[in-house]
């Protein structure tokens, strides 16, 4: 047996059954391993960054330790921006890079894999010797689950070849969740005291009080809290009726007008950030406590008054086993209810389309019509991302809406759509994306092409990149900088294998969907928006 067989069968043995990657010297034969011996899937990307992304996509989607593959030198150096948006996101996740020997510093692909791999992905795993390859793997796999966050496992192309001393591949053991995080009792109780001489209380649960909504919902009824989201976690509390959807730069009408008369907000497993306070403007006269199991977190991204280190469910029974029942009426009033029983984000926008374009919010109303309730919702970086969060209704329960900002990087829409279709094919995929940030990856069309899973890929064209046009302009700086001659996407991607459907009108975009739906494989649709339509919260 070769080092490269043992890594493969130290790989399946964690439970791997699925691999992104793009082959080259110092990889491919542990791919062919890993595909002809083990029964593995391979989905081969077209760019090694897009082949992380992908791996990403896979992983937030089904909360799985996910594998890539690349190979040395350049494999490496061309996926730096993903790594990077995974170790923001804390998303586990194995990337086996080739390298080249140590003993060639002069190799046409060397570079020094460690700092880089350090710089990006945060951790870096060498296998040193054939005697450790499996040993190492499983110290990989370890870290991107525990820590959690990408881990860059390096192998030798020369001793990727090389023979493995006879290693018993064992399974690895499960390891038991850890217990929730109680919080401390005089925390507990400081909490439940501003929640008693509050006056108009909101609970806002970010991501990570997923698991804990019963608990925060009834925190709420008891202290006669409203509650909110961040986008990260919309749709939490579907169906209560004093939720008032997303807090943030996002804000519906009726959510801004409340939020900005709250005089305490209590944040629950949310990252706090600029976005979700909408820079100050959203509950500016707001008393901020962070609820958080980490004390790092509490603070970081946003000033708060005062933090709880506790698990979410925790800290929220623990608060109502010491609250008496609070009623407010006038917060939690009828008139509020009723209010956002009907409230409907399309009212009042002045929609109007040209004669060649279509309004971004009249094809996002449509879309509100025509999309199944029950998808992946793919958000990609960008201006036109701004309307399907602004206006779209997209659940982010049950990992079912990724959105992969950390890092700012456009491109990201097309790749993360391909894994999280390969990690869920029990629901379709629905991504929107930007036609500055496909060219920059316009390959995986091809990927998505030959994966063949049921995604739809919207194309939001303002034959720009519409975030810099809109910084430009107001300093005085020609815009056309960040203008671009308008390119037939369609045809590209019908090129490529994909069935596409350009939309220039309402009319044009119901009778695509008529064809498209219900979603059986990939599609494409080239939607050419009007560009001087602004959304300044994108």
């Amino acid at each position: 047996m070769k080092v490269f067989e043992a890594i493969a069968d130290a790989v399946v043995a964690h439970g791997v059954d699925t691999v992104f990657g793009l082959l080259g010297d110092a990889n491919m034969f542990l791919v062919a391993d890993l595909v002809d011996r083990h029964g593995v899937r391979f989905v081969a990307a077209r760019n090694e960054n897009a082949a992380v992304m992908m791996a990403d996509g896979y992983a937030r989607s089904t909360g799985r330790c996910a594998v890539a593959t690349v190979t040395q030198g350049p494999g490496l150096a061309v996926a730096g921006a993903a790594l990077t948006i995974a170790r923001q996101a804390r998303t586990p996740l194995v990337l086996i890079a080739g390298d080249t020997p140590p003993g060639d510093p002069l190799h046409v692909q060397h570079f020094d894999q460690q700092p880089y791999a350090l710089a990006t992905a945060g951790t870096f795993v060498p296998v040193a010797a054939a005697s450790t390859a499996v040993r190492d793997v499983g110290l990989a796999f370890r870290a991107a689950r525990e820590l959690p966050g990408p881990v860059v496992l390096n192998v030798p192309i020369d001793l990727a070849d090389a023979p493995a001393p006879p290693v018993p591949v064992v399974a690895p053991a499960v390891p038991r969740a850890p217990r929730p995080l109680v919080p401390d009792p005089a925390d507990v109780e400081a909490l439940a005291e501003r929640l008693r001489s509050a006056r108009r209380p909101v609970l806002l649960a970010g991501r990570g009080a997923e698991p804990s909504a019963a608990a925060i919902r009834d925190l709420a009824d008891r202290s006669g809290a409203l509650l909110a989201t961040t986008l990260m976690a919309a749709g939490l509390f579907a169906g209560h009726p004093y939720d008032l959807g997303v807090a943030g730069g996002l804000s519906r009408a009726p959510a801004r007008r409340t939020l900005a008369r709250a005089d305490l907000v209590v944040t629950f497993g949310a990252g706090l950030n600029r976005w979700t306070a909408d820079h100050g403007e959203l509950f500016p006269e707001a008393v901020v406590v962070g609820v958080d199991v980490d004390p790092a977190a509490i603070g970081a991204r946003w000033p708060v008054t005062a933090g709880v280190v506790g698990d979410a469910g925790e800290t929220a029974r623990a608060v109502s086993a010491v609250l008496a029942p609070v009623r407010r009426p006038r917060w939690r009033s009828p008139e509020l209810a009723a209010e956002l029983a009907v409230a409907d984000p399309f009212a009042g926008l002045a929609v109007e389309s040209t004669t060649d374009r279509i309004d971004p919010r009249a094809f996002i109303r449509i879309c509100a019509e025509r999309l199944p309730r029950e998808r992946t919702t793919v958000v990609g970086v960008g201006h036109f991302g701004g309307w399907p969060n602004l206006l779209l209704d997209s659940a982010a329960t049950d990992r079912s809406f990724l959105a992969p900002w950390e890092f700012g990087s456009i491109g990201v829409g097309l790749p993360f759509a391909v894994g999280a279709a390969v990690g869920r094919p029990d629901r379709p995929v629905v991504a929107f994306e930007g036609d500055g940030s496909l060219l920059t990856g316009l390959g995986e069309l091809d990927t998505l092409a030959r994966v063949g899973a049921p995604v739809l890929l919207v194309l939001l064209d303002d034959a720009a990149y519409g975030a810099e046009v809109r910084k430009l302009a107001p300093r005085g700086v020609d815009p056309g900088l960040a203008r671009f001659p308008a390119r037939d996407l369609a045809a590209v991607a019908r090129a490529l294998g994909l069935p596409a459907w350009t939309v220039t009108d309402s009319a044009g975009a119901r009778a695509a969907f008529d064809e498209v739906l219900p979603l059986t494989g990939p599609a494409v649709l080239h939607v050419r928006v009007r560009p001087d339509v602004v959304q300044e919260k994108f």
